[in-house]
């Protein structure tokens, strides 16, 4: 993973891919908006890591 480049939505590009859908932000809107679905990722995986360990265990404890 050391290898890997985490890239990131830039707030321009935000702005572009709402544009199309007919939302209209300002520069800081769309790094709020960028902020906000972040951490909702980092949630997301963190729950989702949780959860695949703890069936791992449960499984291994059955056995």
């Amino acid at each position: 993973m050391d290898d890997d480049v985490l890239i990131r939505i830039t707030p321009d590009k935000a702005i572009e891919i709402l544009c199309k859908d007919g939302i209209n932000v300002n520069m800081e809107e769309a790094q709020i908006i960028l902020d906000f679905l972040y951490s909702m990722a980092n949630i997301v995986v963190e729950q989702y890591v949780s959860n695949q360990q703890h069936d791992i265990l449960i499984i291994t404890k059955e056995r």
